[in-house]
């Protein structure tokens, strides 16, 4: 058996592949458009499952949040809605990367736990 010692910049062909995926990011006025969208099934938005959404939604904004199974897990997502104005109620999140909604809640140490993900904005927003 023979090996060879070439150097580095003699070997014609990597030995790892590489791959370089690019993604593209989403903004805070494509997420608040998928939020109406579904949002055009009902037919007052100032009382939907007992919210009022005009005062709830907010500004998607993105914000870390921790898993709640693994508090070294750590991770941001979009903050598209406030339960109550003092920012202690639940939150719904959007996931950018699997296109979905989520629950969450602030900690005694103000930090966003994760609690769930639901699918649509309407099925997380009846979750709560």
């Amino acid at each position: 058996m023979q090996l060879n010692l070439a150097r580095p910049s003699q070997i014609l062909f990597p030995l790892v592949a590489t791959v370089k995926r690019h993604t593209q990011e989403m903004t805070s006025t494509e997420i608040e458009e998928i939020i109406k969208t579904e949002l055009q099934v009902e037919p007052d938005i100032t009382n939907v499952f007992g919210l009022d959404l005009t005062k709830c939604l907010i500004k998607p904004s993105r914000q870390k949040y921790k898993n709640a199974n693994d508090s070294t897990d750590i991770y941001e997502l979009w903050t598209v809605l406030e339960e109550t104005e003092d920012g202690n109620g639940y939150k719904i999140y959007f996931d950018e990367n699997n296109k979905i909604f989520g629950l969450a809640i602030k900690s005694d140490k103000d930090e966003l736990i994760d609690i769930g993900s639901y699918g649509s904005f309407l099925k997380t927003l009846y979750s709560m």
